[in-house]
């Protein structure tokens, strides 16, 4: 027997709106209370009803003083803060809400918006929130490759889900990440699709991504993407971060390394003339990432939780930046 969608919303509307207990719904349908149960159950799995928890909000004049912190050491546009969370997951959710509540009070003009990858952007791309801006475009900043099979690193399929919950058009990317050799990647920057993307990524309004920490834990190496020479130019130069993988020590110094040449993604310069990059990124292990981010200017907005927003003033006082 297949149960519709009218019936689950009955039920739904009965239990969550109008209160009534699951036996008084059994009642009224003539069907057991087990069977309301599994209807409610199949009322949240096709998406009839969600459930939201909503975490508490920072106090207003915390935030503020944080913001004018970051303001005076790292002169950063604007901080967003939300709870921190011993459980990472709970964490990037946490991180996730704060951003679509901030993308939310964007205005849905006709604007390009470059997304990222990586664990925050896919949680970021497939939290449940739902915007009507339907003049955007997204667009990924870079190109994907069968060696990262992780969801969390396939960048058309961010983008896409980023691009659903705005009611928005995706551009997808049809070219690898990284090219066998320099020849190959000139050549290839001459085809129309690459002509095309890359004219998208010269005129980006706004830039979303999260930033890299412990390098040699990434993916990219640890998958083979990049092979261990790389590695262990980039320990060698003390890097403690990358944005897009532009890779960044702790002053901030992004370094023109010579792999780089053979990938396809966004470049420095494009991602510094976007008019507004925003940064998600929180939790202990990226404290230095984030302050070496933030002492080279490389982002505009950041959204972080209290505890890290902590960490890195402590850290950057240690240090005695001014």
């Amino acid at each position: 027997m297949t149960i519709s969608d009218d019936l689950l919303f009955e039920v739904a509307f009965d239990y969550y709106v109008k209160n009534m207990l699951q036996k008084d719904i059994a009642r009224k349908l003539g069907v057991s209370r087990v069977q309301v149960s599994k209807y409610l159950k199949m009322a949240v799995e096709r998406k009839i009803v969600r459930i939201e928890v909503i975490p508490p909000k920072i106090p207003e004049k915390l935030e503020i003083e944080y913001a004018k912190l970051f303001k005076e050491k790292f002169d950063l546009k604007k901080l967003l803060l939300t709870n921190s969370h011993s459980n990472n997951q709970l964490l990037l959710q946490s991180l996730a809400r704060k951003a679509w509540e901030f993308l939310s009070g964007l205005p849905d003009e006709s604007l390009n918006i470059g997304i990222g990858w990586g664990t925050t952007m896919y949680t970021l791309a497939t939290y449940e929130y739902n915007l009507q801006k339907h003049n955007w475009k997204i667009v990924p900043l870079s190109g994907g490759t069968f060696k990262l099979s992780d969801r969390h690193f396939d960048s058309n399929f961010i983008a896409q889900n980023f691009a659903e919950r705005l009611n928005a058009k995706s551009i997808p990317v049809y070219f690898p990440f990284l090219m066998d050799n320099i020849e190959q990647k000139q050549q290839f920057q001459n085809t129309e699709e690459f002509t095309f993307i890359n004219s998208m990524w010269n005129n980006l309004d706004i830039v979303i991504c999260s930033v890299g920490y412990s390098i040699s834990r990434s993916p990219l190496f640890r998958q083979n993407v990049f092979d261990g020479s790389t590695l262990n130019t980039l320990e060698k130069l003390k890097i403690v971060g990358d944005v897009l993988t532009h890779y960044f020590d702790i002053n901030g110094k992004i370094y023109d390394l010579d792999f780089m040449k053979k990938v396809n993604n966004i470049t420095f310069e494009q991602y510094m003339k976007s008019r507004l990059k925003i940064v998600v990124a929180g939790g202990f292990h990226k404290i230095e990432s984030i302050a070496g981010l933030l002492k080279g200017k490389l982002t505009d907005v950041l959204i972080t939780d209290i505890n890290t927003a902590k960490n890195v003033i402590e850290y950057a006082a240690e240090r005695d930046w001014r």
